[in-house]
């Protein structure tokens, strides 16, 4: 019984010893075919040339390696972001210069080959949009999980069958940044951020994977600087999505209410307060005022004024949202001030009280005179 149990296990032993082998063996030959390319697109979506058109088919830089294959195991390390873009091309897109884009069907056709030929072997995700590790540690350290995560799960769903999630970045690549590249990215990461409470939820993860896209290595200097640029002017729109209205006003009265005008772009109501500030010390007003905004809207507040004396001043008038966070560019509101001030009215009034006493005592004068020159006649 023993002797048979020990032939049983030494069996089992041997079995899996084989099929580890096998398994081993099996890796080593298998080919990896790697497929990643720098973004080719704007935030917007618009595409900044028709390149992929052309490296997607059957005998381009992404098309040979699946159109092509050798026989024998594979291992598929994808940049989704490619996946992405060709899921965007076969759907119809748009070129910045407005020229005919060229590549819908045949971006269709690589998508139907990749599905095809990933089913089978194993499939790694490679980090989203293949940033360099480098930048990100330095720009975006609270990304680098995410960057990885996010790649399994999107490159999961537009192929459509499971994939592993990489362990690693590509690339550590220390390119050349300029200083002003760094501080925008820095800026817009910051932007984004702030806004991400009041924009379409579905738009979220778009600006911050945006911002990763730009820090891959094989981008060239030029197109990371209009990528770069293309993302400010985005964050700058997400700043001005709340904004005061233009205006100057004439002021006729010690107490009045000036009517101005904050718009909310934002797809969900926003609490605001506007800060005031006068020029001068011709004029009063309260420091704060909070408002709440509702999506998509304009609304008309009143901002109460005291004048004190007549001449010119100006209100500066800026916004924050409730966290402390400015929005909109601050406006210079000038003030002509056409106003008889209480003090300069009581003193125009007691002028004109004397005057009148002057003259009715210069006329009792008179009449006392008047008098007494015809008392003495008789």
């Amino acid at each position: 019984m023993i002797a048979k149990l020990r032939s049983t296990v030494i069996t089992i032993a041997a079995l899996t010893f084989v099929g580890a082998l096998s398994f081993s063996t099996t890796a080593a030959a298998a080919q990896t075919i790697t497929l990643t390319s720098p973004t080719h697109q704007q935030v917007d979506g618009k595409f900044i040339d028709d390149s992929l058109a052309t490296d997607f088919a059957p005998t381009g830089t992404l098309g040979a390696p699946i159109f092509t294959l050798t026989p024998g195991p594979h291992i598929w390390v994808i940049d989704p972001v490619v996946v992405e873009e060709a899921t965007a091309m076969s759907k119809g897109y748009s070129l910045v210069n407005g020229s005919a884009p060229a590549g819908q069907d045949i971006a269709q056709q690589w998508l139907d080959r990749l599905k095809t030929v990933t089913a089978s072997g194993v499939t790694y995700a490679m980090a989203y949009g293949n940033p360099s590790e480098y930048w990100i540690d330095r720009l975006s350290p609270h990304e680098k999980s995410y960057v990885l995560s996010v790649a399994q799960s999107r490159l999961e769903l537009l192929l459509g069958h499971p994939v592993l999630q990489a362990s690693q970045y590509q690339s550590n690549n220390n390119f050349y940044l300029k200083d002003g590249d760094i501080d925008n990215v820095a800026s817009d990461s910051k932007i984004f951020e702030i806004t991400s409470a009041y924009i379409d939820p579905t738009l979220i993860d778009t600006y911050r994977l945006d911002l990763v896209k730009v820090l891959n290595p094989s981008l060239t200097p030029t197109v990371r600087e209009y990528l770069i640029n293309d993302l400010t002017e985005s964050a700058s729109s997400q700043i001005q999505m709340i904004h005061l209205s233009t205006g100057k006003f004439t002021v006729t009265s010690s107490h009045q209410k000036l009517p101005i005008t904050l718009t909310n772009n934002f797809p969900t109501p926003v609490s605001v307060v506007v800060h005031l500030d006068p020029t001068n010390a011709r004029v009063s007003v309260p420091t704060s005022i909070p408002e709440k905004l509702p999506a998509k809207s304009k609304v008309q507040i009143l901002l109460p004024i005291e004048v004190y004396s007549s001449g010119n001043s100006a209100l500066n008038v800026s916004i924050e949202d409730a966290a402390g966070h400015s929005f909109g560019t601050p406006q210079l509101y000038p003030l002509k001030l056409s106003v008889i001030s209480p003090v300069a009215t009581w003193i125009t009034t007691g002028a004109a009280i004397l005057l009148f006493i002057a003259a009715a005592i210069q006329s009792i004068r008179r009449i006392r005179g008047t008098t007494s020159r015809k008392n003495e006649a008789l």
